[in-house]
């Protein structure tokens, strides 16, 4: 016999036992999800189970031969299986590499080794729906997906001399912008980080992008039956994010980065959404940024999501983000309250890791602008309105010179919010490898952006999140980052502490004088930089009195100290 709190201990436990079997089921559950858009046009892809080991040499013969439903509709179809996703195995083995030691598994990584296009004759939207609906009654098929093949719209110094309008673009000041001022004074702009755009085009001739490092990326091109207004939003886009920070025109928001590389959607050969992200994931790895300025329509032509909504899409960010790229994605402007039962497949899919960004107003309320999709998975949100920038796009532009290589507008959307977002999760991430010479994970930005940023207004119209304070943001940074430094160090000590003029550090380990010494104020702007002095020795008489941080490193070593000073 079982006594009373026996028997209530198991019934707790078969309690919570029926939730995480009944809750893991609705997180996996990946079917039923399949529909059209308005494109007379769709590409269909199967996404056979993690759990199908395939070879990836004889996948198709596998499965012919292992499943008998699955050769019955091949054979009625007439069916090939195209491997769709052009990310290179080893690429692929470092991503899963990256993975392990970031979130602990890959398997979203290995994932896209089973994800597989469809090819027919006369692929019809009606014969591609038929076969998805077949193919998910299978029980070695996760999801199909179909996918448009018709482009979806964007979410939207050369004589004479151009005047300089950084002064206009007052989303870089404090509140209601994300003080990327802030950053700027303590020299940080993106340094050494890679950012991607996934669009339509650009244009690399423009006065403020000619001089610096953007491209085209390898091997790809842009179609030219893309028309100015597809083209010229990823020049408005690389103008927030990149653009020459000189004395005329805009500048970028993380100008110092190492480069932007621009992946069309949209090429020579035809339109492909999947390639052109997975392409801006093979080229990308640890640290990079990419930017998806994407939307999907769901159920009509006008109700506008993220790009992620399709779920081959989800599987590629999902990889991308385990293994430690930066994926910052607008929400789209379709007013679409994304955590409405319509949407219940999407959500229950759970976080893919990327920061899905939406379209607030340009003043200190920080209210929803009506046009943005919102809900519980859009994370944060920056201007969608008064976002000065590069390009000839819509009615609100000028030419210098009647030059179109010396265009600037009026940018708005998700379009304008997405990449202010993105240039602060970049300059951010700079930061962080600077003092740790690690990056964050894509969820680690998103979740230090969101905790640090200034909250929305009026939320009865659907949340979008916070917008980014680089202030405080960097000040976050600079605190993980003494949390980090304690994992891999020589410990040292600084006597005395409190200070008057000066302080010797004292060490048990081996310090050489090609020690490098920094001392940072409170807020972590660093005013003090050299080689360790052979004494050990330091003078900081010039010191006002208040909290810094003294940190040596050494031979990939740091160690961080808090100093008082009188």
């Amino acid at each position: 016999m079982f006594n009373q709190q026996t028997c209530f201990i198991l019934k707790k436990n078969i309690f919570y036992l029926i939730i995480i079997i009944v809750s893991t089921s609705f997180a996996q559950q990946r079917k039923g999800q399949l529909h059209l858009s308005n494109a007379t046009q769709h590409d269909l892809h199967v996404s056979f189970g993690i759990n199908v080991l395939l070879n990836q040499s004889t996948y198709f013969q596998q499965l012919m031969e292992s499943d008998s439903e699955f050769r019955s509709i091949v054979e009625h179809y007439n069916i090939e299986l195209q491997k769709d996703i052009q990310i290179s195995e080893e690429h692929l083995l470092l991503m899963e590499e990256n993975a392990i030691k970031l979130r602990g598994n890959s398997e979203a990584v290995r994932k896209l080794r089973n994800i597989f296009k469809i090819k027919i004759d006369n692929p019809t939207n009606s014969k591609l729906l038929e076969i998805g609906i077949a193919l998910e009654k299978l029980d070695i098929v996760e999801y199909c997906c179909l996918t448009s093949l018709e482009p979806t719209k964007p979410p939207v110094d050369i004589p004479p001399t151009t005047s300089n309008f950084e002064s206009i673009q007052t989303y870089i000041q404090s509140n209601p912008g994300v003080n990327m001022q802030y950053a700027w004074n303590l020299g940080l702009n993106g340094q050494n980080i890679k950012l991607r755009d996934v669009e339509y085009g650009f244009n690399k001739n423009h006065e403020e992008l000619a001089s610096i490092n953007t491209s085209l990326a390898s091997g790809m091109t842009i179609s030219s039956s893309a028309s100015q207004d597809y083209t010229e939003h990823g020049t408005a886009v690389c103008g927030i994010l990149y653009a020459h920070k000189g004395n005329y025109g805009v500048s970028g928001l993380a100008h110092g980065a190492q480069e932007l590389v621009l992946f069309p959607e949209w090429q020579q050969s035809g339109y492909n959404r999947i390639n052109a992200v997975s392409q801006s994931i093979n080229n990308s790895t640890l640290g990079d940024v990419i930017v998806y300025e994407m939307q999907v329509s769901a159920f009509s032509s006008t109700d506008y999501v993220m790009a992620e909504y399709n779920q081959v899409v989800w599987d590629l960010t999902k990889a991308a983000t385990d293994a430690g790229i930066t994926v910052v994605a607008a929400a789209g402007n379709g007013a679409v309250n994304i955590d409405s039962s319509n949407f219940a497949g999407y959500i229950s899919r759970g976080d893919s890791g990327a920061i899905i960004v939406g379209a607030g107003t340009a003043d200190t309320n920080h209210d929803k602008l009506s046009y943005s999709t919102y809900g519980s998975r859009v994370d944060l949100q920056a201007w969608g309105e008064n976002v000065r920038s590069i390009g000839k796009l819509g009615l609100f532009y000028i030419l210098i010179g009647n030059d179109f290589n010396q265009s600037y507008l009026t940018f708005t959307g998700t379009s304008s919010a997405t990449p202010i977002v993105a240039s602060c999760a970049a300059v951010l991430q700079s930061y962080y490898f600077s003092l740790t010479n690690t990056y964050l994970t894509s969820q680690q930005l998103r979740d230090i952006m969101k905790e640090t940023g200034i909250e929305q207004g009026n939320v009865s119209f659907g949340s979008i999140g916070p917008i980014p304070n680089m202030e405080a943001a960097v000040q976050r940074v600079f605190n993980e980052s003494l949390e980090v430094n304690l994992v891999e160090k020589f410990k040292f000590q600084i006597y005395p502490n409190p200070i008057s003029n000066q302080f010797t550090i004292i060490s048990s380990d081996l310090i050489s004088n090609d020690a490098i010494l920094e001392i940072y104020t409170s807020l972590g702007q660093i005013i003090y930089t050299s080689n360790l002095p052979m004494d050990k020795n330091v003078d900081v008489s010039q010191l006002s009195s208040g909290v810094y941080f003294v940190k040596v490193s050494e031979m990939g070593k740091s160690f961080t100290q808090k100093m008082i000073k009188n």
